[in-house]
């Protein structure tokens, strides 16, 4: 993935990070944290299904390139099935876009049938894309993705692993 899509690797490296801080600080077992771990590094594997020219699209993206790109997370967890031992990771990786009010995808899950780990994943992942520059928007300040974050807390985001994040996060640290 990192070959078609250079920033990828240090993306995920920085999630996984955060993700195994927080994961700690909610009490997850040791196999959740390595489960959540694996997750975070492989979470848009299945980024590798989605096309270039939409991948690498200059611009946002239609109606129709959204739908594919939507596909990411069914395309991740599908390749991470067919690896002995990583159907747990699988697992989060599928539900790493799901909305904690039930309005994300690809299954509309909602509050606690969204696996922790995903729920974690869900809000490092989101903080990470509003702190890196895109083509159609500028990178966010460091406090104003947290305020966003804060502000989603309860409808796209677990409140609680929004509140461990803003406790862990230390501002000067990324």
């Amino acid at each position: 993935l990192e070959t078609r899509d250079l920033s990828t690797g240090e993306h995920c490296r920085q999630i996984t990070r955060l993700t195994e801080r927080i994961a700690i600080d909610l009490g997850c077992s040791f196999h959740e944290i390595q489960a959540i771990r694996r997750a975070a590094l492989l979470h848009d594997i299945g980024k590798i299904g989605i096309p270039d020219s939409i991948l690498h699209k200059p611009g946002l993206l239609n109606d129709r390139e959204w739908a594919v790109m939507k596909q990411h997370p069914e395309i991740g967890a599908r390749i991470l099935r067919m690896i002995a031992g990583l159907s747990d990771v699988a697992r989060l990786v599928l539900a790493h876009h799901e909305r904690y009010d039930g309005s994300g995808y690809p299954l509309g899950l909602q509050g606690d049938e969204i696996p922790v780990g995903a729920r974690i994943l869900g809000v490092v992942d989101a903080f990470g894309a509003m702190i890196t520059n895109r083509v159609y928007r500028p990178a966010r300040s460091l406090s104003d993705a947290v305020d966003e974050l804060q502000r989603c807390a309860g409808k796209d985001f677990d409140p609680l692993v929004v509140n461990s994040f803003v406790k862990l996060f230390d501002l000067t640290s990324v």
